[in-house]
C-alpha cells in the first residue's frame, strides 16, 4: 500500500510541521535500545560465533531478527537452473562441516540489493540478471581496481602498487592502439583459479566472446555486443581486445574496479559446455563456484553467506600479496535503518550499508567503539558516492512524456528543504546527475549558459501551475492537479530500505503543489521499475566519475524498452539526437576540444527534456565497529571508497584490514 501524506501533514511545509510529517511517514521503526553498550563497546554477542565443528552455522541471530537460520540441507540441493533474468532462490548449501572459527578472526558485515533475505542463494555467476551482490564481488577479482579517492598520496592500500587512481591487479599492464580501436592487456603470471589451474587470456577471451554472443540476455552483454569485436590471444599471458570503435572509456568502464563498475573474468574450463543463460557456477559439493580471490563459499541461505579463507590464494602463493588476516567473513543481508542502527549499537556487525545522519548520531552516541569517514567523526560522515539522487519516471508513459510536465514537477521541489529536513543538511543539493568530484567539476562548469537560460534550481509552485494549467489540469475541491475527473498519478516507489529520510520530503513537496503524491516500498521495486510498471521513482546515478561519458549513456536509445519488458535502466527515455552525439563522445578523448563541444550539445537536450530530476549528491555513511579490526578506509587514508557492497571496495578492504589488538 502506498504511504500517503494526509492534509494536515502538508499545511505547513517548514521546520517543526515538516519533521513532523517525515517522522510519522517512516516505515516499522524499530526501537532502537537505549542502555549504553557495555564499557569495552562490544555489547551483546556477536551474530557469528562460529559453529562448533559438525555444527550447522549459527552464524546470526541478528540477521534473522533472533533466530539461528535453519540447518543446512542434509542432502545435495536441487541444482538451480535459472531461466535469463530470474532470480533463484535455492536450498541452503554447504560443504562438509563448517569449522569453528572465532569472532576476533571474523568480519561481518551487511550488504545486498534486498531487505531481510538474500534472494540469490542458488547464483554465483555474476552474469545471470538474479546474481546480487552478495560475495561474488569479493570472491572473484579484477584485472586492475580504480580508486576514486586517490591522491599523490594514497592511490592503492597498503601492499598493492598504483598511480593516479589505477591499481594493477590481474593485469599487470594495458594499452590502447594510435586510434583506440585495441586494447593490448598483459596479465600478471601466477594468478590461478580456486581449483588450481591458471588464469590466461583464453578465460579473457571466453568471457567477452561469451557476452557479446548472448546479449541483452546476461549482465554487461548489451555493451560488449556494442564494442566487442573479438578477443585475440598471442600468448596465454597477452589478450587484445579488438573494438567495434574507437572507445577510449572501454577498459576503465570494465575492467578498472571502481565502486559498481566493472565485471569479472570466469574460468573458460568451467563455462565451456553450459548454457550461458542458466549456469549458476554453484555446487558447494563440487568445489564450486571456482573464482581466483581469497575466499570459498561454505555455505549459502537466505539468512546468511559465510566465505572462509582459502589459504592456497594464488596471491600469497606468488608474493603478490599476503593473505587476509582475517579466516572468515559472514555476508548479512541489507536491513531497515533501525536494525542496522542496533546491530551496530550492540557491536553485532563490523559494517553495514549506507545509514542516514540520524541513526549515524545513535549509533556513535551509544557504542564507543564505533567510527565513520571524516577526520573530525562529525557531518557528514561519510564520503561522497558516485551516486547523485534523482526523481525518475517511466518517461514512455503518459503524463511523463512530457517534458514540460517533467518540468512542472522539477519546480515543485525545493531542493533546500529536502536537504535540511530529509538529510539533516549533511549533503548538498545537485542539478546535473553526475558526482560533484573534483575531477567533474569542469563539466558542471561547461554547461552553467545552459543551466542560467534554464535553471532546473529554480523552486516555484506558481510555474508548476502555469504549466499544468497549460497542460488542462485543474486543481479539484481538494487542491490536487485533476483531468476529466481523474487526479495525476503520481505514486513513487523506492527500493526497500533506501530513502525512507528524504521521499516524505519530496512526497509533502508535491502534494503541496497539488500533485496527489505517495510512496511505497515493495519487495519487487526492482522489478517494477525494470519493467516499467511504475509512473516514478527514487533512484540514484552510478556513472561517470572523471568524465560524463559513462553516465550520459543511461539515457541512450540503446536501453529504452517497451513498458512491460526489462530494461538496463528503467528512464524509458529516447532522442535520436541525443543518441547520435553520445555515440560520437564514445569515441573522443576525455577533456578534449571536440569532447567537450559534443557534451554541451548533448546536455543542451538533456536539460531541455529533463528525463529525470536530479535531488541531490550522496555521501556514503557507514559507522564500523573497530573493536576486532581497523584500518578500514577513512578521510585520512582513502584508499577506496568504504562501502562493503561494491565491487570496486570490499575485496581491497578485507585484504587491508588488521587486528586490532595487534
Amino acid at each position: 500500500m502506498a504511504r500517503t501524506l494526509n492534509r494536515r501533514q502538508v499545511l505547513a511545509l517548514g521546520g517543526v510541521s515538516l519533521a513532523a510529517a517525515v517522522a510519522a511517514c517512516q516505515s516499522q521503526a524499530i526501537e532502537v535500545p537505549t542502555k549504553a553498550p557495555a564499557a569495552s563497546g562490544g555489547g551483546a554477542p556477536p551474530p557469528t560465533q562460529a559453529p562448533a565443528a559438525g555444527a550447522t552455522p549459527a552464524a546470526t541471530a541478528a540477521a534473522a531478527g533472533g533466530a539461528t537460520p535453519a540447518a543446512p540441507a542434509a542432502t545435495k540441493p536441487a541444482a538451480a537452473t535459472p531461466a535469463a533474468g530470474a532470480t533463484v532462490q535455492a536450498a541452503p548449501q554447504s560443504v562438509g562441516s563448517i569449522a569453528n572459527v572465532p569472532r576476533e578472526q571474523t568480519v561481518i558485515w551487511s550488504v545486498s540489493d534486498e531487505l531481510n533475505q538474500f534472494a540469490d542463494t542458488g547464483i554465483f555467476n555474476p552474469f545471470l540478471q538474479g546474481a546480487r551482490r552478495t560475495g561474488w564481488h569479493f570472491a572473484f577479482e579484477p584485472l586492475y581496481f580504480y580508486n576514486p579517492y586517490w591522491t599523490d598520496e594514497y592511490t592503492a592500500p597498503p601492499g598493492l602498487k598504483g598511480a593516479k587512481g589505477e591499481i594493477p591487479y590481474q593485469a599487470e599492464s594495458y594499452a590502447y592502439n594510435a586510434d583506440n580501436t585495441e586494447i593490448t592487456v598483459k596479465l600478471r603470471k601466477g594468478v590461478e583459479w580456486s581449483d588450481g589451474k591458471p588464469f590466461t587470456s583464453k578465460d579473457v577471451q571466453f568471457t567477452l566472446h561469451m557476452l557479446r554472443d548472448n546479449a541483452p540476455k546476461l549482465n554487461f552483454s548489451t555493451d560488449v555486443k556494442l564494442w566487442v569485436k573479438e578477443v585475440q590471444t598471442p600468448d596465454d599471458l597477452t589478450a587484445r581486445i579488438v573494438l567495434n570503435n574507437p572507445n577510449p572509456q572501454f577498459f576503465f568502464q570494465f575492467f578498472q574496479w571502481h565502486q559498481d563498475a566493472g565485471f569479472p573474468i570466469v574460468p573458460a574450463h568451467v563455462f565451456q559446455g553450459q548454457d550461458p543463460l542458466t549456469f549458476t557456477n554453484l555446487d558447494l559439493s563440487k568445489g564450486s563456484p571456482v573464482t581466483t580471490g581469497p575466499w570459498k563459499l561454505v555455505f549459502a541461505s537466505p539468512e546468511q553467506k559465510i566465505f572462509d579463507r582459502r589459504d592456497d590464494w594464488w596471491g600469497a602463493k606468488s608474493g603478490f600479496h599476503a593473505l587476509p588476516k582475517m579466516k572468515r567473513v559472514v555476508v548479512l543481508p541489507h536491513f531497515e535503518d533501525p536494525k542496522l542502527t542496533q546491530l551496530l549499537v550492540a557491536g553485532q556487525v563490523d559494517s553495514t550499508h549506507n545509514l542516514q545522519p540520524s541513526d549515524t548520531e545513535v549509533v556513535l552516541s551509544k557504542n564507543k567503539k564505533t567510527e565513520v569517514f571524516t577526520a573530525n567523526q562529525g557531518p557528514p560522515y561519510g564520503s561522497l558516492d558516485w551516486w547523485p539522487t534523482a526523481l525518475s519516471f517511466n518517461d514512455s508513459k503518459a503524463p511523463f512524456d512530457d517534458p514540460e510536465i517533467r518540468w512542472a514537477i522539477n519546480h515543485a521541489i525545493d531542493r533546500k528543504q529536502l536537504i535540511d529536513v530529509g538529510f539533516r543538511g549533511t549533503t548538498r543539493a545537485t542539478v546535473l546527475p553526475f558526482p560533484d568530484y573534483p575531477a567533474m567539476k569542469p563539466y558542471f562548469d561547461a554547461v552553467q549558459d545552459l543551466l542560467k537560460a534554464k535553471p532546473i534550481d529554480a523552486y516555484d509552485p506558481n510555474k508548476t501551475a502555469q504549466i499544468m494549467q497549460s497542460k488542462g489540469w485543474q486543481k479539484d475541491a481538494e487542491g490536487f492537479w485533476a483531468k476529466g475527473g481523474q487526479r495525476f498519478p503520481f505514486v513513487i516507489l523506492l527500493p526497500p530500505g533506501f530513502f525512507q529520510n528524504s521521499a516524505p520530503v519530496v512526497v509533502a513537496q508535491l502534494r503541496k503543489a497539488g500533485f496527489d503524491a505517495s510512496f511505497k516500498s515493495p519487495t519487487n521495486a526492482g522489478t517494477l521499475m525494470s519493467q516499467g510498471d511504475v509512473d516514478a521513482f527514487l533512484q540514484g546515478h552510478g556513472g561517470g566519475i572523471r568524465d560524463p561519458y559513462l553516465t550520459l549513456i543511461h539515457y541512450h536509445g540503446r536501453y529504452y524498452a517497451p513498458t512491460g519488458e526489462p530494461a538496463q535502466q528503467s528512464y524509458r527515455w529516447r532522442n535520436a539526437d541525443y543518441d547520435k552525439l553520445v555515440d560520437q563522445i564514445a569515441t573522443v578523448q576525455p577533456g578534449t576540444d571536440k569532447f567537450m563541444q559534443l557534451y554541451h550539445q548533448a546536455m543542451e537536450i538533456w536539460i531541455r527534456e529533463l528525463p529525470d530530476i536530479p535531488l541531490n549528491q550522496w555521501y556514503l555513511i557507514m559507522p564500523v565497529f573497530t573493536q576486532y579490526w581497523k584500518g578500514w578506509p577513512n578521510e585520512k587514508n582513502p584508499y577506496t571508497a568504504p562501502s562493503s557492497w561494491h565491487r570496486g571496495a570490499a575485496g581491497l578492504i578485507l585484504q587491508t584490514l588488521e587486528p586490532a589488538s595487534g
